[in-house]
């Protein structure tokens, strides 16, 4: 870590889609799978060679996400109304979160939840660790969610929301700004302490290949339902395209996303509808909305149009007229 030369950057949304896409450099795309208005906010300390990163969102969520190639992401939840999942596991306020960039991560979000984290290279991050400590910390670092004891958790907690805090208050303001790089450093002295006490990783280790069987049998069936969405598919054909039986499916889909397949089907589905009439109503002109939203519920595969735009008001708070109007009104 070599530059104190750092940018603040905090945006609150109404759109899932604009805020998955912001962090720069990472593959995201999130599904929004409960009822209501999106509202999130995300907020980042960028410097040249890390990120501070807080995000929340308000309601439940699917959220795909690959770091940049050869990235660390540390965090903490900073939430504890809800019982969230991270691939597959649950994910709570005692728990360290540790993603990679080689894979796709998973976040089934239940409800309104805020993540604080830091982003760095690995190697920087393995560095920065004293000799004594590498050994120990490198074993745990290929899995996501790490159980801590609630006073080390809370230890980190803390410590990633006064360091974000004491960064965005300080900034361009004090005589003696705050230094990231220290208290980038100061982390990820943390951080290893709590790696180097963890004693919760032997049973993840032991099923970690069952975990990631179940992974690939998700990732199939959504790759197989985003591709046939506007078709008349059912579970039977998913069953089929991911050769497992209704019963694994099921299995997989509560297990790693608490949710049924057939209940994840129709919310893609109107996802896909929603990012489709934001995506024409910006190539067409207003006179033509009409006859968009008319075709839209079969190409996304609603048979009826009346009960697509009561699922569609239900799932987002708004009709699709409305989020027609609303994306003229932006443009």
């Amino acid at each position: 870590m070599h530059s104190d030369h750092f940018s603040i950057h905090a945006v609150q949304y109404a759109d899932v889609d604009e805020q998955a896409s912001m962090l720069t450099g990472w593959e995201q795309e999130y599904q929004q799978l409960g009822s209501g208005r999106f509202v999130g906010q995300l907020a980042m300390v960028q410097t040249p060679d890390f990120s501070f990163i807080r995000e929340s969102t308000n309601t439940a969520l699917h959220e795909r996400m690959v770091p940049p190639p050869g990235q660390l992401v540390i965090g903490i939840c900073n939430s504890s109304q809800h019982d969230h999942l991270l691939n597959g596991r649950s994910l709570r306020q005692d728990q360290l979160i540790v993603l990679d960039g080689s894979r796709a991560h998973h976040i089934r979000t239940n409800g309104p939840i805020e993540l604080t984290g830091i982003s760095m290279r690995r190697e920087l991050f393995l560095s920065q660790l004293h000799e004594q400590d590498d050994a120990s910390v490198r074993k745990w670092l290929d899995l996501s969610v790490l159980q801590l004891d609630e006073a080390t958790a809370g230890m980190l907690r803390h410590y990633f929301s006064l360091a974000f805090d004491l960064l965005n208050t300080t900034h361009g303001k004090a005589s003696r700004p705050i230094s990231p790089r220290a208290l980038a450093s100061t982390i990820i002295s943390n951080v290893s302490l709590a790696l180097t006490l963890n004693h919760g990783c032997r049973e993840l280790e032991s099923t970690l290949p069952s975990r990631q069987r179940r992974e690939r049998i998700v990732q199939n069936a959504i790759d197989y339902m985003r591709t046939h969405a506007g078709e008349e598919i059912g579970v039977l054909d998913v069953c089929r395209a991911t050769h497992v039986s209704r019963r694994t499916l099921q299995y997989c889909f509560e297990e790693r996303l608490d949710i049924s397949p057939l209940q994840y089907l129709k919310a893609l589905r109107l996802n896909a509808a929603h990012r489709e009439i934001k995506r024409r109503t910006g190539e067409q002109r207003s006179h033509e909305r009409h006859d968009t939203i008319g075709n839209l519920a079969a190409l996304c595969g609603f048979n009826h149009p009346s009960r697509f735009a009561s699922e569609y008001k239900k799932m987002f708070g708004v009709l699709p007229s409305e989020t027609v109007m609303r994306a003229v009104s932006d443009a």
